[in-house]
């Protein structure tokens, strides 16, 4: 896997050009598209997995050999940012549980709080990858967690149609046991995705009160093999950091997107990426075709945006 700063300036695998999808992804196709495992030395380091559900593409790779002193810098952040504020922490619980009387301002405080006190252990960053707007199909889902004491990025991907139950029986997995998720935009858009998705394939449901509840911990503190359709699913507290962004740094940048943020913020730049808008036709391409070669780009782009989530989440408050 490429360090940091060859993510930045390497040119990712080249992408065909947008073509018409062969089938349209509004909803789960159960027949096997023509890729086989042999195919995957294609992917990078990666294995296929199988749960209840079903197969699909696994990639576990620890964030050190991505990011080297990456934890270290992390460390000191969060040392810093809890030495700001030694009081804080002693307070969180309790305002936590007063957020939902509290502004919008107040909340979000609040959120960014307990993603502080919960980094790094409890901690997950998420970043989907779709095919399209909302009601489209989920086929990337990128994760960065702590795992046996270390950070690693995970991506789960659904080689065809037909695997985006099982790849969600995953993700639900490795939430379960998580106290704060960490998106970017994904209060409007990543995490009703998941639970729309989730819901259409009669995985798990949202639990009750769930809007009053926000600060509440996950349900649950291990990996479930089976979210049956009346389960409850894991109830994270969700930080934002478009919100808290927007905050900090609108009206003073030329605007708040990721790579907006990284270049003035972050300091860095990538030299060339996907674009977002023809990522949905790469991944049918890649499914009519089988040629795995075709979904390198899309892999790199996203775990550049974890990485990039990763380094915000301590920079926002």
């Amino acid at each position: 896997m490429m360090r940091l700063g060859e993510l930045n300036r390497a040119e990712p695998p080249r992408h065909a050009p947008a073509a018409s999808p062969a089938r349209a992804a509004t909803g789960p196709v159960v027949e096997q598209s023509g890729i086989n495992d042999d195919e995957l030395s294609q992917l990078p380091p990666g294995e296929v997995i199988e749960n209840s559900w079903g197969r699909h593409w696994l990639s576990e790779r620890p964030m050190a050999r991505i990011w080297p002193g990456g934890g270290e810098w992390l460390d000191q952040q969060l040392t810093r940012i809890r030495h700001a504020a030694p009081c804080a922490a002693s307070g969180r619980a309790a305002s936590g549980r007063a957020a939902s009387g509290r502004a919008a301002s107040g909340r979000a405080a609040d959120e960014w709080n307990a993603l502080i006190d919960a980094l790094p252990e409890q901690a997950v960053f998420l970043d989907l990858e779709t095919c399209g707007f909302a009601g489209s199909m989920v086929f990337l889902v990128g994760l960065i967690l702590q795992r046996d004491g270390q950070l690693v990025l995970l991506q789960l991907l659904a080689r065809h149609y037909g695997e985006e139950k099982a790849m969600l029986q995953t993700l639900w997995q490795q939430l379960s046991g998580k106290r704060v998720l960490a998106t970017f935009n994904g209060k409007c858009f990543d995490w009703p995705m998941v639970h729309d998705r989730s819901t259409l394939h009669h995985l798990g449901r949202p639990s009750h009160h769930a809007a009053e509840d926000d600060n509440r911990p996950a349900t649950g503190t291990g990996q479930q093999e089976i979210l049956g359709r009346h389960d409850p699913r894991p109830r994270l507290v969700h930080c934002d950091l478009l919100h808290h962004a927007r905050r900090r740094w609108g009206g003073k940048l030329p605007d708040c997107r990721l790579q907006t943020l990284e270049r003035y913020v972050l300091r860095r730049r990538r030299s060339s990426d996907i674009p977002g808008r023809d990522i949905p036709a790469v991944y049918h391409d890649f499914v009519r075709t089988s040629d795995a070669w075709l979904i390198r780009a899309v892999l790199h782009h996203n775990a550049l945006d974890l990485v990039t989530l990763l380094q915000l989440s301590v920079c926002v408050g």
